[in-house]
């Protein structure tokens, strides 16, 4: 770590009195001391009880506690029923002890007398010593000795102290005729103080510029340039109206008349610092400003606690002025102010040079150049110079985080909050030698675990995902979840690894090798623990005959890679190149190796290779964005990599906006031409309700998300598009076919007066037809309902014309077989009688020569001729029945 001024150090906490300010040990100054007393505790305890009498205690102190503190007073002590505070401002200690009264007055209405609680309170001003805290000297003991002679709900005041309040219009004062014995108090003059219910007390408040240097994102000559300002100090604001103080952590505040003084000033020192500081990789300046109006004391010490939680979203090297204050400034005519945006956790106004308030080059990622900065060398699992391998807070982190997945969906503001306060918070200084690994749940740890991912290949947690693994696939390592067994000596070595127990695990793998020389996991573990021990040369011979023993690409690959960084580390950059070109050999989409490889390009000042490799590296794994953004190794390349990114981002962002609004306009026309029961639609208008939520985030990964939802959504639009189409088709085809089959037998029908308006009728369907046709070729889905519900219509009426046809057709048929039948009948009829009457008697003549048994006499003929009539007759007409019967159902 790099080495920090003698006066860093902690703020001080809001209780703990007027010492963040160094006060000077028996100090003598003016102050004004406040005391209260509640009247009666004792019949309290005895009325109530121990417990109620104690919570009456603890009442009065709160309420008596925060008009102090909002005064600018400072609580000394509590002595049983009575609170001792002081103030150096008179009549802001007269306010505050009104403000008490008034408390308890609204504490005891609605409450019985033996509930209620009754304070005096007495006020004395003169010259006391302020010491560790405490305060001494007579204008503590004469206060405290003149308090019982004040009445309950009262406050009295001396006469030291109406000297110096006689100006406040809405306070009198009556002298109060008091017997006083003790000799003490025989010159004491005291005041009985009344006062008007609408009287102004609110606490005079001031303005203050505060400068607070951020030690933890320090770069060399910052801590040089900081002494000298604060050695400069007078010099710098010859004219500042109001008094300086300098915390302990090195915090300059200085209090002004007005906020209106700020800016300048603030630009005074951005420029001496600059001059000071030279050129360097940092981006900004490490010190934060802050322009604020308020109470900014306490009992005339500095107190700046209040904004202990504003400076989160407060950044370096910018001018940030509070809603407040910018009530009261009008910025310079060279500065733009940029306002909060809706939503943001801490509303702060923004003073930036113009060109940069109109959307100058901005650079995205502050820290990178902040994250690595340490007095050890280059951690070998992460890269940060704040610890040692051993000491690395990778070794308690789960296989995976999924850090860089998680801050993907974060704003580039909100980025840089996480990894401002990571920096600051303590965190990345931290190490995790010993106990189980920790939660990655909700944004408390995202900046440390996405900077920790960064180098996930090489680091302990990433052997324990490689552990039990068959897989042919690089990729797929890094997803799968290993189930297989753990146990084992060279499982137990690396956990002693992971809790910093080296000498243990060192005896447990070796052991391990021993009986098994060729165990690949206990090969790569031995390795880390030489890293952990600094003997790269060792690892680097561990880690080669590691790779000599891997059986599976994945693990030819892991060894190869932490070879690569072995290397890297020793400053062979050749072989590391080397080790990292046969990677890519073996698996070209391998992503870590590629990003390695990028890594390279860049160093080799051949930017636009590199360039070119990120863009393809983040069209196959968005996270690689995330990760060139926050990379300690690329901030020297930020001037070529920003750019690129910037150009990704807007155009990502350009295509979700886009999108998003086509989208909402399939969904429109979805809902034209589908029914609200659709499934599609359903499924469309839920993923429209996640492209509104993402649409909430300015993030990469959430305008991503949109593309790809919006994408689904169109598609499916487009799907249902053609589905309705195809149904379309179908269904006009279908009628078409019926209607042309329609006019065909209606213009071929022999009988046109039986057809009726059955004409007429089918042209009318073959004009919606054509409709519905013109409609598919127009090829506006909106359309296709009505015109799905005309088809479905127009089949109605084809059905009803169709069956109106078929009667046609059967009466047609029945005429036909009719007149069919009755010319079969004459004629078979006719061909019987024929016979009967002019063929039968000859035939008959004739075979009675011909067979003399027969016997065919005039008398007997007639009975023959009748039988065939009448049988031949019958026979005719079945005959001519069964031929035209035929011939009806052929038809």
């Amino acid at each position: 770590m790099c080495a920090q001024p003698a006066y860093r150090g902690k703020m001080r906490r809001a209780d703990s009195g007027p010492k963040n300010a160094r006060p000077t040990a028996n100090s003598i100054r003016k102050m004004a001391v406040l005391f209260t007393d509640v009247v009666g505790s004792s019949k309290y305890f005895k009325a109530h009880g121990d417990l109620a009498g104690r919570e009456m205690l603890r009442r009065h102190q709160e309420l008596a506690s925060l008009p102090v503190t909002e005064h600018g007073g400072a609580v000394v002590k509590v002595l049983g029923d009575s609170v001792m505070a002081y103030f150096t401002d008179p009549g802001e200690a007269l306010k505050a002890a009104v403000k008490i009264q008034r408390r308890f007055f609204r504490h005891n209405q609605g409450k019985t007398p033996q509930e209620q609680i009754h304070v005096r309170l007495g006020l004395h001003y003169g010259e006391g010593i302020v010491e560790k805290g405490d305060i001494y000297g007579d204008v503590v003991n004469i206060t405290a000795k003149f308090l019982p002679l004040v009445g309950g709900d009262q406050i009295a005041v001396s006469r030291e102290l109406r000297n110096e309040v006689q100006g406040l219009p809405w306070a009198r004062f009556e002298k109060m005729d008091v017997e006083i014995t003790k000799d003490v108090l025989k010159k004491l003059v005291i005041y009985h103080v009344s006062w008007d219910e609408q009287a102004d007390l609110n606490p005079a408040v001031m303005s203050v510029l505060i400068l607070r240097p951020v030690w933890n994102l320090e770069r060399e000559g910052f801590e040089e340039a900081w002494k000298r300002l604060l050695a400069r100090k007078n010099s710098l604001w010859p004219r500042t109206p109001g008094q300086q103080a300098v915390l302990s952590d090195g915090t300059l505040i200085l209090y002004l008349k007005t906020p209106a003084m700020a800016p300048g000033m603030a630009r005074n020192a951005l420029r001496f610092l600059k001059e000071n500081m030279g050129r360097g990789a940092l981006p900004f300046l490490p010190v934060q400003i802050m322009v604020d109006t308020g109470q900014f004391q306490k009992a005339g010490e500095p107190f700046v606690e209040s904004l202990e939680n504003t400076w989160s979203a407060v950044k370096p090297g910018e001018i940030t002025v509070s809603p407040k204050a910018m009530k009261v400034l009008k910025a310079p005519a060279d500065l733009a102010v940029i306002s909060p945006r809706e939503g943001d956790r801490i509303p702060l106004y923004r003073l930036v040079p113009r060109e940069e308030g109109e959307g100058g080059d901005e650079v995205l990622f502050l820290y990178q150049s902040s994250m690595v900065h340490g007095a050890h060398g280059p951690c070998f699992y992460c890269g940060d110079r704040r610890h040692l391998p051993a000491e690395c807070p990778s070794k308690q982190l789960p296989d995976s985080t999924r850090g860089l997945e998680r801050l993907g969906y974060r704003s580039l503001e909100t980025i840089n909050e996480l990894f401002f306060t990571y920096l600051n918070s303590g965190e990345a200084e931290e190490a995790g030698p010993s106990g189980g690994p920790r939660s990655t749940a909700g944004d408390e740890h995202l900046a440390q675990d996405a900077f920790l991912e960064l180098k996930r290949v090489f680091q302990l947690r990433f052997l324990r995902a490689l552990w039990n693994s068959n897989a042919e696939s690089w990729n797929q390592i890094k997803v799968e979840n290993q189930d297989g067994e753990r146990g084992g000596l060279v499982w137990i070595g690396q956990d002693c690894i992971r809790v910093s127990n080296l000498v243990q695990a060192e005896n447990l793998l070796a052991n391990a090798l021993e009986k098994l020389p060729g165990d690949f996991n206990a090969l790569c573990a031995m390795g880390l623990l030489q890293v952990e021990q600094g003997d790269l040369k060792r690892a680097k011979r561990f880690f080669k005959h590691a790779l000599e023993n891997a059986n599976i690409a994945p693990r030819k690959i892991f060894a190869r890679l932490l070879l690569a960084r072995a290397h890297e580390l020793s400053g062979e950059l050749r072989h590391a190149e080397e080790h990292v070109r046969k990677v890519l050999f073996m698996d070209s989409l391998c992503h870590e190796a590629l990003y390695l490889d990028m890594i390279f390009k860049f160093r080799q000042g051949r930017h636009g290779e590199g360039v070119k490799r990120l863009r393809k590296l983040i069209d196959a794994n968005r996270k690689m964005l995330i990760s060139a953004l926050i990379d300690p190794e690329l901030a020297k390349f930020s001037e070529h990599i920003h750019p690129a990114i910037r150009a990704i981002l807007d155009r990502s962002r350009a295509d979700s906006e886009r999108l998003f609004t086509q989208a909402a306009e399939e969904i429109g026309r979805m809902e034209r031409f589908l029914g609200e029961d659709d499934g599609e639609l359903k499924r469309a208008r839920f993923n429209l309700e996640k492209i509104q939520e993402l649409s909430k985030i300015d993030s990469y990964f959430s305008q991503l998300d949109i593309i790809y939802y919006a994408t689904v959504i169109i598609q499916a639009s487009q799907r249902s598009h053609e589905h309705s189409r195809r149904k379309l088709l179908r269904a006009h085809g279908k009628l078409k076919e019926r209607h042309e089959a329609c006019v065909r037998f209606a213009r071929a029908y022999p009988y046109p007066s039986f057809l009726g308006s059955l004409l007429q009728d089918l042209d009318g369907v073959g004009k919606m037809v054509a409709a519905i046709r013109e409609v598919i070729r127009s090829n506006e889905p909106e359309t296709y309902k009505d015109a799905v519900e005309q088809a479905a219509d127009m089949s109605g009426r084809m059905d009803r014309l169709e069956q109106k046809l078929r009667r046609l057709g059967n009466l047609k048929r029945w005429i036909g077989f009719s007149v069919d039948f009755l010319k079969k009948a004459v004629i078979l009829e006719g061909a019987i009688i024929l016979t009967s009457l002019l063929l039968f008697p000859v035939v008959g003549h004739y075979l009675s020569f011909l067979i003399p048994g027969m016997s065919f006499s005039p008398e007997n003929i007639w009975v023959y001729q009748k039988g065939v009539l009448i049988l031949g007759g019958l026979t005719g007409l079945f005959l001519a029945f069964l031929m035209s019967a035929r011939k009806l159902g052929e038809r």
